[in-house]
């Protein structure tokens, strides 16, 4: 034995004994737990990667406690002053003084009843940041000289700009080739097409009107409200209807009633001439509300 010893220190130094098989699967486990994608045992499935928290929703920051004293006593609600301070951040910031002079002018000069204003702040809360000198009154005033009526009712108008918003709707209309009083007229009778985009809303339907629907401008002045009518759903199919049987319906008839009744009044001017717009027919078949077309027909029949 003692040779045998002898002659293994000579060749170097003793064999290690071989660590215990449960040594190593600890380590394996606790690699596994550490750092489970990027270990791989054989003979077994990778294991799943870590599934990602979502993320936190954030509630709407609070409003400065002055401004807040300032709507609460306007009449707003504790739970709309969240909920307009993440529509429109600069409330959090802006003076409180900012905020004062905003109801002062919607109350005094645009006529709002103060029980109004809840409601058109939840509308548009960014009438409490706009600034008064720059903004809110110069709109007012253009807003009256172009004859738009009821401005209380539209006081939400009050935070477009005029160069930015009000005048470029304006100039569109123009391009079409209506007159400039035509143009105005058709934002006085038709306000909320100062909301309307130029490029998104605007311009698609009337270049369809003009193009696959062979129309005039000017129908324009008679039916602002196509602009409020979507394009893909309701101008496009309604007129491919109209098309396929040689029907040509004026843009109220063809826009206005729901589906069942625009179906049946199309099926009743195949192969005729819809009536002339100043005719008590035209009243009878194309206005959508019963009562209405009855008063409209005793209007005309005793004028």
């Amino acid at each position: 034995m003692e040779d045998l010893l002898l002659r293994r220190a000579g060749h170097g130094a003793l064999p290690r004994p071989a660590a215990p098989r449960r040594r190593r699967l600890r380590v394996a486990a606790v690699a596994l737990r550490s750092r489970p994608t990027t270990l791989v045992v054989p003979g077994l499935p990778a294991p799943p990667p870590p599934a990602t928290p979502p993320d936190p929703v954030l509630p709407s920051p609070p409003v400065a406690a002055d401004t807040t004293d300032l709507l609460l006593a306007a009449g707003v609600p504790p739970s709309d002053l969240r909920r307009a301070a993440g529509m429109c951040p600069e409330l959090l910031s802006v003076p409180a003084a900012t905020v004062a002079a905003a109801l002062r002018l919607l109350t005094e000069e645009a006529g709002v009843d103060p029980k109004d204003l809840p409601r058109v702040l939840r509308r548009r809360p960014r009438l409490l940041v706009s600034p008064v000198a720059a903004r809110l009154r110069p709109t007012l005033y253009f807003l009256r000289a172009l004859g738009v009526p009821e401005l209380h009712r539209r006081a939400d108008l009050l935070s477009f700009s005029v160069e930015e918003k009000l005048l470029p709707r304006i100039e569109f209309l123009e391009s079409l080739g209506l007159h400039p009083r035509a143009a105005r007229s058709i934002t006085r009778r038709f306000p909320a097409l100062f909301g309307y985009g130029v490029d998104g809303n605007m311009r698609p339907k009337a270049e369809y009107l003009m193009g696959p629907m062979g129309r005039d401008a000017e129908e324009l002045f008679d039916f602002p409200e196509y602009f409020s009518y979507a394009l893909a759903t309701r101008i496009a199919p309604r007129h491919e209807a109209c098309a396929a049987r040689g029907v040509r319906m004026p843009l109220p008839a063809m826009l206005r009633p729901g589906d069942a009744k625009f179906q049946a009044a199309l099926a009743s001017c195949v192969g005729s001439t819809p009536p002339k717009r100043r005719s008590p027919l035209w009243y009878a078949a194309w206005v959508d509300d019963v009562d209405q077309a009855g008063a409209s027909v005793k209007e005309l029949l005793i004028a």
